[in-house]
This record gives structure tokens, sequence and C-alpha cells, in this order.
């Protein structure tokens, strides 16, 4: 049973926005915890592979932004588990992406403070289609985010050990 705080309908109209040419460039946010619950493991591989299918077929056509968190302000072994493997997915991606000569997802990972346990910015996906971002308040938050310096710390292949026993520095065996 998913979270009925993410509408996986909206999630799922807004990705698929991104195969269009109209739209330029999209900013998406998965902070909550919610996301590394097993029930919607689901949803955010959809979300991934529809972020990776859309780069690839447009290239520098179109420009992501999407903002996670650096570390949890959990220990719980499960959440920590499904966080990992996902920022792994999402690094060895993005390093697919960089060895084809594409532009990748540009990862942003907000750093919280000592005090805060959950993102100051909710969890969207706006695109900016035609000019126009589908709601530019909540976009224009998570951009203002990503350009405050120390917010944020990009997630590369280099924070990543990507050349495990199979890796043989392929990533894709991580896909």
């Amino acid at each position: 049973m998913t979270d009925p705080a993410i509408d996986t309908a909206v999630w799922r109209e807004r990705i698929a926005a991104l195969e269009s040419d109209a739209v330029t460039a999209a900013v998406i946010v998965q902070c909550d915890l919610t996301w590394l619950q097993p029930d919607l493991r689901g949803i955010r591989n959809e979300i991934d592979q529809a972020v990776m299918k859309a780069q690839l077929r447009r290239g520098d056509g179109l420009i992501v932004d999407r903002v996670v968190l650096h570390s949890l302000p959990v220990e719980s072994a499960a959440a920590v588990g499904a966080f990992e493997e996902w920022q792994l997915r999402m690094s060895a991606a993005a390093l697919l992406l960089c060895a084809d000569g594409r532009s990748a997802p540009r990862i942003h990972r907000l750093i919280l403070g000592g005090d805060q346990s959950s993102a100051p910015v909710p969890d969207m996906v706006e695109v900016l289609d035609n000019g126009d971002w589908t709601d530019r308040q909540r976009a224009g938050l998570a951009l203002d985010i990503i350009r405050t310096v120390g917010a944020t710390t990009p997630l590369t292949g280099y924070d990543m050990d990507l050349d495990g026993p199979f890796g043989d520095a392929d990533p894709s065996v991580y896909m």
C-alpha cells in the first residue's frame, strides 16, 4: 500500500511530460523518507527509468535537476539499505549517460542541518513547459535551494564505489 501523501498518478503524469519536446527542464525533489518504503520502490524505479530514458532520447535538450537527501536523519537498517541502493543506482545511471556523451540529470544531495529532520522543500516534479513552470512557486523553492551555496552537494560517480567484485569499472552491472 502506497503512502497517500505521494500521489503516484501526478508523479507519473509529470514524469511522462519529460518526453515532450516542449519541456526543456525539470526539477524533481524526493527527500521524504516515505520514498524509501518497500511499497514505493516500484514508482521510485519508474521515475528513475523515465528520467534516464528522457535524457537518452532528448540529450542536451532537457535539463533535469534532482534533489535527494545527502544522508538520512534516521538509522533504520531497511531505510539505510534502500537509500544506499537508490543513490548507487542514480550515480551509475549518471555515469552511463555521461559515458555516452549525453547530459545526465544533475543530482543535488540536500544537506540537512543538525536540528532538521526533514527537507525545507516539498517533494515534487515540476516541469518547464514552453517557458512556464507547472508550479512556478514550488519550482522556485527547489531551485533556490540548489543555488544556495553549501545547501547541497552533487552526487557523482566519484562518491560511489562502482568497481566492486563484478563491477569491473563498468557501471551497467548495477542497473
